[in-house]
């Protein structure tokens, strides 16, 4: 068995180029056709985490590391923001709709702030928004009567919603590491929960008079060995696909408890999306490579490598011809699947502004390293995760207009200066200004903290002082 450091080594070696197998024909859904589609979603200030697309096709959630969620119309080259979702304290890393009466109104999110978030998706505003504790939540799914909802949480347990009437259920408690993955079973009456100790577990959910709601069971129902980081229903079957941090790709019948490998990667499986006619499904892995397999005989039929890394979240389109895609690019991409193009090239620059290695300014480095993925430097925030620092000194923390800032720094007295900004990075957010939306950011080196803060006194002037 290779080792599982030598495959994570493997993830800090420079992208490899675009690499392309002979295409295969993918057989055409009956009477799916939509050649408008854009291809790119772009309005985001930071990195994807998910992206899924709405039964119809004509919409998309896309969830990011800028602590918000885009409800998009699919229509233009980049996509039309319908309503821009803000609620989420920290970085969203997963989102879906809620199928009701045949509409999908409402949706549900989960993030790094460890919330569980009820969208009303026309008022774009929370219904709900449950927050018990501060573990990190990974994946969130709905059951597909719309009733219910999942969430997997780095707490080792997965919590289970009602969703009209925004309360927890049920917990489920077994798993002895965080919780990655979770997916209903098709006629509502279990759950799958994947987790990074490697098992997979099967919950029996009872659901009949009222007051009598009850987990069943909880028995491991596939004991993997490397964990678990995605699992996917494959239609309206009791088979599963799921993916691993060795890069192993499996399909579970849950009727039967048979496993058959659909493969075995260099890199972690972080992704898996199943075509609406669950003919095929997909995989995103670390390397940036996506695989399309048929979901009956499970061979890869198609295959394709974005070099500008991992493959955070994918969904195909609802004709299943293109993938859309999410890593850590401020936008959604997509590949074409069918027709394949003889050359995709992909979309993106290489390095983003965060990944910089060089600069003749040491304080610019270090912001471009540390800040630029929140801040901008200009007077537009460009919608990323932090306030714009353009006029940053001199200026009353929590006052930049139009910025949903916590209470804690609405209600702070600090003054941005080179000492109070010193003490920001010496100590820590969560020290100098408690109960701030700020990722914790400490600068151990007294040089680097300090070239860092003559750089933000001169970038951010404003022009013309």
């Amino acid at each position: 068995m290779r080792s599982f450091v030598s495959r994570l080594a493997r993830l800090s070696a420079p992208w490899v180029a675009i690499f392309l197998i002979a295409p295969l024909a993918l057989k055409d859904h009956a009477g799916a056709e939509n050649a408008t589609l854009p291809e790119k979603l772009s309005g985001h200030g930071g990195p994807v985490r998910s992206i899924r697309i709405s039964a119809d096709g004509e919409r998309a959630l896309s969830a990011s590391f800028d602590y918000s969620i885009i409800y998009w119309s699919l229509e233009g080259k980049e996509g039309k923001v319908i309503k821009r979702l803000l609620g989420h304290n920290a970085a969203v890393n997963d989102v879906e709709f809620v199928p009701s009466d045949g509409k999908e109104t409402w949706a549900v999110s989960v993030g790094d702030d460890g919330a569980f978030a009820i969208w009303d998706l026309s008022a774009g505003e929370p219904v709900s928004i449950i927050n018990d504790t501060a573990d990190k939540v990974l994946d969130v799914t709905v059951s597909p009567d719309g009733r219910l909802a999942a969430a997997a949480r780095w707490d080792a347990t997965a919590r289970v919603y009602d969703i009209t009437e925004a309360t927890e259920i049920h917990r489920l408690e077994g798993h002895r590491n965080n919780v990655n993955a979770v997916v209903f079973g098709a006629d509502n009456s279990f759950l799958l929960t994947g987790s990074y100790d490697g098992d997979i577990r099967y919950w029996r959910l009872s659901d009949g008079v009222e007051n009598e709601k009850s987990i069943q069971d909880g028995r491991v129902i596939h004991a993997n060995g490397w964990g678990i980081n995605a699992i996917a229903r494959i239609g309206d079957t009791d088979r599963f696909v799921f993916g691993a941090i060795d890069g192993g790709v499996g399909v579970l019948d849950v009727a039967t408890g048979e496993v058959k490998s659909a493969g075995d990667f260099e890199h972690p499986v972080l992704s898996i999306a199943v075509d609406p006619q669950a003919q095929y499904f997909a995989t995103g892995s670390g390397d940036g490579f996506l695989r399309v397999y048929d979901a009956e005989t499970l061979n890869i039929v198609e295959s394709w490598q974005n070099p500008y890394g991992p493959v955070w979240g994918l969904a195909f389109s609802d004709d299943g011809k293109r993938l859309y895609k999410t890593g850590l690019d401020d936008f959604v991409g997509y590949w074409q699947v069918n027709p394949r193009k003889p050359f995709d090239l992909p979309q993106g620059d290489l390095p983003r502004r965060f990944q910089v290695q060089a600069s003749r300014d040491p304080g610019e480095l270090e912001f471009q390293r540390k800040c630029s993925i929140c801040h901008t430097l200009t007077p537009d925030d460009a919608n990323r995760a932090g306030p714009t620092l353009y006029g940053l000194f001199g200026r009353k923390a929590g006052t930049v207009e139009g910025y949903p800032y916590s209470d804690a720094l609405k209600n702070s007295e600090i003054v941005w200066n080179a000492k109070t900004i010193g003490q920001l990075f010496d100590h820590g957010p969560d020290i100098v200004t408690p109960g701030t939306k700020m990722p914790i950011q400490r600068l151990k080196s007294v040089e680097r903290r300090d070239a860092l803060i003559a750089f933000l006194e001169k970038a951010t002037e404003p022009a013309g002082k």
